[in-house]
């Protein structure tokens, strides 16, 4: 498809991780909806796990397409492994390593881009890609942040970071009082603070924010209504453009239930069997258990949740997510699974009121369903704001991250309660009991129930036409295209012939 200087072309490089990757996909899509081209950078194996998220996309027509990178060697890493979530903990340094050697093949695309005039108007970045800044600076690329944590725990990254840069964390006994460069002092128990923060990784990424001042500006998945004050001092901070765009979730989830499950990668249960168990239980009844997609419990953490569970009498979905060393997964691994992982027993006395999912669940489905009453949830931001989004109480055990601040944010919303904390934490087995019994059952979580379907309004509200995150979706959309014409103008001053030309959607290498 030739297109004559007419759209803007925008590239989206997300971090790989599927907590970072689905959510900047999702939001490229929108921005492919509002008439840009969009080109998402992704790596061989990685490609293909999004071809369902991206088959929407090309059957709707939108000029999009997946731009894949040669997979760098790294000592260590598995053949067609290239995400956070196929590894264990101790080996995520070595996806750094892969995306530190994207860097050369990267830089060598976009320059051709350049000389070849499909000249970019902007790299949409994920904040832990730093390497996407010197070549764009060349070339008066602007460079925009996606931000896949919120503007409540970015402010306080940032105030940790600064204060331990400038030793001035403030504390006492077990508490720490962060001030600098907050709207008002927060005081938060030292355990809140993950030590990771202090990380060389993390203090390279957490610092990387100084420079935002550098670039275009910053997208964040929230809304407006969620973290008001946050947002604001974000944009007073950096001077900048801050845009909330979100919640970014599939147009279908503001309509009622969630029609699908095609986003990130293939479910490891049936829709039908889901719903048949789903549809058999009591409305607002059902606990949903997951922890993300980069969290693995251990045996000890596993078989105490457990516990608590059957103590409390009440339906549950868990997803257990698989260690890496499981997979794959044969016939009989899900015995082995069972003893390692669950109390002797469990399923069985568990059968007519528990649904164990080993592996990937289809979590925007679950959450819309009308029998689910609450989330235990590791606060990650994707879960957060899926579960605010669709009216879902919390129930948080913060691992680590911005997790904690998370955590925190959904307490202080009145929507969440915490029962564990820390990735060594135990949880006990009579405060999982009587944290899923209040939230499902008591007048409190009646009224953290009542909290959170007024979110859930406000966010559908927020995406609706006119609403804060749709005016600012096209706020940016419109700033591309005044980059566009501005470089359109510059070029056709030197040449009246020159055009871009576009890979067409169902031609893009999946």
């Amino acid at each position: 498809m030739i297109n004559n200087f007419v759209k803007p072309h925008v590239v989206a490089v997300p971090f790989p991780a599927l907590g970072h990757t689905i959510p900047l996909l999702d939001f490229a899509i929108s921005l492919a909806s509002s008439g840009l081209a969009i080109t998402c950078v992704t790596t061989a194996a990685n490609a293909l796990r999004l071809k369902l998220q991206m088959a929407h996309a090309f059957s709707s027509g939108l000029d999009i397409r997946l731009l894949v990178l040669p997979t760098p060697l790294v000592e260590g890493l598995p053949e067609g492994v290239e995400s956070f979530d196929q590894v264990l903990p101790e080996h995520c340094g070595l996806i750094y390593d892969l995306v530190v050697k994207l860097e050369q093949p990267f830089n060598h695309w976009l320059e051709a881009q350049v000389e070849g005039m499909n000249h970019p108007v902007c790299i949409m970045h994920d904040v832990l890609l730093g390497w996407t800044m010197e070549v764009p600076q060349k070339h008066n690329i602007t460079r925009v942040v996606f931000n896949t944590y919120g503007a409540f725990a970015l402010t306080l990254l940032r105030s940790a970071w600064l204060s331990a840069s400038h030793n001035a964390l403030e504390k006492e006994g077990d508490s720490i009082l962060l001030s600098l460069d907050l709207p008002t002092p927060l005081r938060l128990h030292k355990h809140e603070i993950d030590t990771m923060l202090f990380d060389p990784l993390m203090l390279e990424v957490i610092g990387r924010l100084q420079s935002l001042n550098q670039g275009g500006g910053m997208l964040i998945n929230t809304y407006e209504q969620l973290e008001p004050e946050y947002l604001q001092h974000l944009r007073n901070l950096t001077g900048k453009k801050v845009w909330s765009i979100g919640p970014v979730l599939p147009s279908t989830c503001f309509g009622g239930a969630a029609k699908d499950s095609n986003r990130g990668k293939m479910v490891d249960i049936s829709e039908v069997k889901l719903f048949q168990w789903l549809d058999s239980q009591s409305s607002c009844s059902v606990v949903y258990i997951s922890f993300g997609s980069q969290i693995f419990l251990t045996e000890e953490q596993s078989k105490a949740l457990a516990s608590g569970l059957e103590a409390s009498g009440q339906p549950f979905i868990w997803a257990i997510k698989v260690s890496p060393k499981f997979e794959p997964r044969t016939s009989d691994t899900a015995d082995l699974l069972d003893r390692t992982y669950l109390p002797e027993g469990f399923q069985e006395r568990t059968r007519n009121r528990g649904l164990v999912i080993w592996g990937w669940a289809p979590q925007l489905l679950i959450l819309s369903h009308p029998s689910v009453g609450a989330f235990v949830s590791h606060c990650g931001w994707n879960s957060m704001l899926e579960s605010v989004a669709l009216g879902v109480p919390l129930i948080t055990w913060p691992i680590y991250a911005d997790q904690h601040f998370n955590s925190k944010l959904a307490i202080k919303l009145g929507i969440g309660i915490q029962i564990c904390q820390h990735r060594d934490g135990i949880p006990d087995k009579e405060r999982v009991k009587d944290g899923v019994t209040l939230v499902l059952s008591k007048e409190e979580g009646k009224e953290m129930k009542r909290g959170a379907e007024k979110l859930k309004k406000m966010a559908r509200e927020a995406v609706e036409f006119g609403g804060s995150s749709n005016v600012n979706l096209q706020d940016f959309a419109r700033e591309m295209y005044q980059l566009h014409m501005t470089k359109t103008a510059a070029v056709r001053g030197e040449s009246s012939k020159l055009t871009y030309c576009w890979i067409n959607a169902s031609e893009a290498p999946l």
